[in-house]
């Protein structure tokens, strides 16, 4: 692997992300923040937090494999979203569209609340940095 995830010791323990992803080698992919558009560029799931975040893990695989590589070669996931409440209501269905894709692998995530996205349909965007050997 070109990176690796660490905990260091004194960090609390995480759930669901790695304190810190180290690039050791191989090359840096950045993907841009996807929201839930569909390949026609249509918002799925309008008022549906969690089908919108399932569109928006579907579409940074189909981005990483785009550029050769897999949905473990995230290293530094940014998720955007407009409503913590409707994150946290939604956990064990994002959890489930979240292990569709990435399975029990868990990149450096950071999460933030912002007023609105570029579309304001859009409730949750997602960018990415990953590494390819």
């Amino acid at each position: 692997m070109p990176f690796e995830l660490l905990n260091p010791v004194g960090l609390e323990k995480p759930v669901g992300y790695a304190h810190v992803a180290r690039i050791t080698s191989g090359k840096i992919v950045h993907v841009a923040g996807q929201a839930p558009f569909d390949a026609n560029g249509a918002v799925v799931g309008k008022g549906d937090f969690a089908a919108q975040f399932r569109q928006v893990v579907q579409n940074l695989k189909l981005a990483i494999e785009g550029a050769g590589g897999h949905a473990n070669h995230y290293a530094v996931l940014t998720m955007y979203i407009t409503d913590l409440k409707a994150y946290l209501a939604n956990k064990k269905a994002l959890g489930a569209a979240y292990t569709e894709v990435f399975g029990k692998y868990f990149p450096a995530i950071t999460l933030v609340e912002v007023t609105s996205l570029y579309n304001p349909d859009c409730m949750v965007e997602i960018s990415g940095i990953a590494v390819l050997d």
